[in-house]
């Protein structure tokens, strides 16, 4: 996350201020993101304060790519809550974000407050008390009386119909289209009109394709989207090419078809961003009747019946199609150019100010983020947490709360810590320990100040939801491991909507994932594996073995089944132990897990790891007999460890023997079940062989390669940094 936030409570001066949700999602955030770079281009200093409202649909806090660059490159400074801003001009897009309570915003300071209407059928559906308040919200934001600038005609109709009283602005504020000009059309394929279907994000999904089009063997159709799901059954007269968002981004989708069909409704939104990016990358839109008046000869419309006839006169008439992409590249120069938005600005603040921003701009108070966490059979939930608190910027200070007997372990990396009791631990009723530990967390969130909460655990107790609902200006996160068993703990999934964000560490074994979380990703952040040591944090081999009284020159083995709190381990742990211990040249160590019920009764000459976190010491193994929990699966693989996996069967454990067939079948390791420990001798006689060792290390590592190139502990840090600097809009009344 750049430093460039503007946190302090001094003021600071901007010539303009953006107030807007730059999520990626039902809303024109590549629009914003092009105004604020025109603004910049025409030599005025702008600022960005975030929004994140729940009256707009978006992907999990993905924020636009060409925001998120401004902003990457200081070229827009970030405002988050405590900063006061003076500006000549506080302009928000789209007045939905006043339509919920904006909670946690900065001051603003402006000699001109601007509020577009970009979605006019949103303005109409609300009452006039809605409207009053949708109102007075705004000029509370923008800290006085507001100029509402509707972007097309549509919605300067809905403003006529809804609010004839509100002061309006005499011209149309049209957007700003991002420049797609550099797309060039892909060649192949071009016998056949191919017709595309795609939308910014999956918060916009796409609807069936009529059933005329399917039956047109002329057509090629394709769709960008994030699923295969729904994809026909092939073979069709017209099949649909499905390309997954991750396969290519919009502009090259563009590059793949003539025309852009997406079914918009213009009352709904009357300019709608896919169009507006289609005709700048010289895609002809498909628009219905009602869209005419504002896209004139740029676009071809009709019904879904007569379009397909249509497309096909169209794709036979080159010279009419040329025409229809001219017109397109003229009403992008007379409506949407970055000129006209400029001279706009200009007309109200005058030219840009010489001094752009005053030196107070790098006054950083710090904030807290509130680490949450449940209480495991392991320590999963709290390393995970933990991972993330110590990659967070200085100015972000981590607080722990966990049920989790090893909470301690967080104080010895410098960070406020406090053990609340889990109901199970007295034998207390659980919707009383409910009730209690709402009180407890609200008591918390009023003594720490958090700007977010992130809990990790498989179910977010009633006590926190009702805590959260009291504190609507704090930022939430959920993560949440993947590889449930198949039907656990399903009604906990309907929770995930108390939370403004949703992160799913990536299993490396994601492809065996058939638990109930594997159908719910269409709202969930999928991040890279989550390890709590980055490789360069990782000490070389001698160093390890000193640290353990090891022999670098032996073989060395670590067996680390789990705490055996819920499983019992005992049994392949002993045969381990009596197969090792005493062989020449090689070494043990066992670890010992903090939370462990028992104290494990060792041999003379093993080695008792306890050290945490365990990672540390992976450079002085050779190979490893472990239990693949989530932290120990994605460490031994990262760390190319050669490993005898022995999963934890029990049914309230997460699906650890997919993860160890997942790595048996890629020749990364080998399993033993426990139910039969009888194996355990072969195994280990694989495990003892240096060239066995040696192939499952290159496996491993290839498949590091291809998941773990980056530590996700690192962009959940950046998220959670992007959610404390943001202003939450939530929907707390009725409108």
């Amino acid at each position: 996350m750049p430093s460039n936030l503007i946190a302090g409570s001094r003021p600071v001066r901007v010539d303009i201020a953006i107030i807007a949700d730059i999520r990626v999602g039902d809303v024109a955030a590549p629009c914003h993101a092009a105004v604020a770079a025109a603004l910049l281009e025409a030599g005025y200093s702008v600022a960005l304060v975030p929004v994140i409202a729940d009256t707009i649909a978006a992907d999990p806090y993905r924020i636009d790519p060409d925001a998120q660059s401004l902003l990457d490159t200081g070229a827009v400074r970030r405002v988050a809550s405590g900063a006061t801003v003076e500006c000549g001009l506080a302009l928000a897009f789209d007045a939905r974000i006043f339509a919920t309570t904006l909670a946690r915003a900065p001051e603003i300071k402006a000699r001109h407050r601007i509020v577009t209407i970009e979605r006019p059928a949103g303005l109409v559906e609300l009452d006039r008390p809605a409207l009053d308040r949708l109102r007075a919200r705004a000029e509370t934001a923008l800290g006085g009386p507001v100029t509402w600038c509707p972007t097309s005609v549509i919605a300067r109709d809905a403003m006529a119909y809804s609010v004839p009283d509100w002061p309006v602005a005499d011209e149309d504020w049209a957007p700003v289209v991002p420049d797609l000009s550099h797309v060039r059309p892909d060649a192949a394929e071009r016998a056949r009109p191919t017709i595309g279907r795609a939308r910014i994000a999956r918060a916009r999904p796409t609807s069936d394709w009529p059933a005329r089009f399917l039956k047109t063997p002329f057509l090629a159709l394709r769709e960008r989207g994030d699923s295969l799901a729904d994809t026909p059954r092939w073979p069709q007269a017209a099949p649909i090419e499905v390309w997954p968002e991750t396969a290519l981004t919009l502009p090259e989708f563009f590059a793949k078809v003539d025309l852009l069909a997406n079914p918009d409704l213009a009352q709904d939104d009357p300019l709608p961003v896919e169009a507006l990016m289609a005709l700048s990358a010289g895609v002809i839109p498909c628009l219905p009747e009602s869209y005419r008046e504002l896209f004139g000869g740029a676009a071809i419309y009709g019904s879904d019946t007569e379009l397909a006839k249509a497309i096909i006169d169209l794709k036979m008439n080159p010279d009419l199609m040329a025409s229809i992409r001219q017109s397109g590249a003229t009403l992008l120069r007379e409506v949407f150019a970055p000129e006209l938005f400029v001279a706009r600005v200009r007309t109200l603040l005058g030219p840009p100010e010489v001094e752009r921003f005053a030196p107070a701009v790098h006054a950083e108070p710090n904030t807290r983020v509130l680490f949450y966490s449940s209480n495991g059979i392991g320590m999963g939930h709290l390393t995970r947490q933990l991972a993330v608190a110590r990659r967070l910027p200085e100015r972000l200070t981590p607080v722990f709360i966990s049920h989790s007997r090893a909470v301690d372990t967080v104080r010895q990396f410098g960070f406020v810590a406090e053990h609340l009791p889990y109901h199970a631990t007295y034998g207390e009723a659980r919707a009383h320990w409910n009730v209690g530990l709402s009180q407890t967390l609200t008591a918390a969130f009023a003594f720490y100040q958090p700007e977010v909460l992130v809990f990790d655990g498989n179910v977010p107790f009633k006590g926190l939801l009702a805590a959260l609902s009291s504190r609507p200006g704090m930022a939430s996160v959920w993560i949440r491991r993947a590889m449930w068993g198949q039907g656990r703990d399903v009604e906990a999934l309907d929770r995930a909507t108390a939370f403004d964000l949703v992160v799913e560490p990536l299993d490396p074994a994601w492809s065996r994932d058939e638990g109930p979380t594997a159908d719910r990703l269409s709202d969930v952040r999928v991040v890279p594996p989550v390890r709590i040591l980055d490789t360069a944090e990782m000490p070389n081999r001698a160093n390890a073995c000193a640290a353990l009284g090891l022999d670098p020159d032996g073989t060395n083995i670590l067996i680390a089944t789990g705490s055996g709190n819920n499983f019992d381990m005992a049994g392949v742990t002993d045969r381990v132990i009596n197969r090792l211990a005493g062989c020449a040249g090689v070494g043990l160590a066992v670890a010992e897990w903090q939370i462990a019920q028992d104290r494990l009764d060792l041999p003379e000459g093993l080695v008792r790891l306890t050290g945490y976190p365990f990672a540390q010491y992976l450079p002085a193994f050779d190979a490893a007999v472990a239990a693949p929990g989530y932290n120990t699966f994605c460490e031994h693989l990262a760390a190319a460890l050669p490993t005898l996996w022995v999963p934890n069967e029990h049914e309230q454990m997460d699906q650890q023997i997919e993860r160890a067939r997942y790595a048996a079948d890629c020749k990364a390791g080998l399993i033993v079940r426990s139910t039969a420990p009888f194996d355990v001798e072969h195994a280990l006689t694989a495990l003892l062989d240096p060239d066995a060792r040696t192939a499952m290390a290159a496996a491993s590592a290839r498949l590091a390669e291809d998941c773990m190139a980056t530590n996700g502990a690192s962009a959940i840090a950046e998220l959670v940094v992007s959610l404390a600097g943001s202003s939450i809009a939530r929907l707390l009344d009725l409108v």
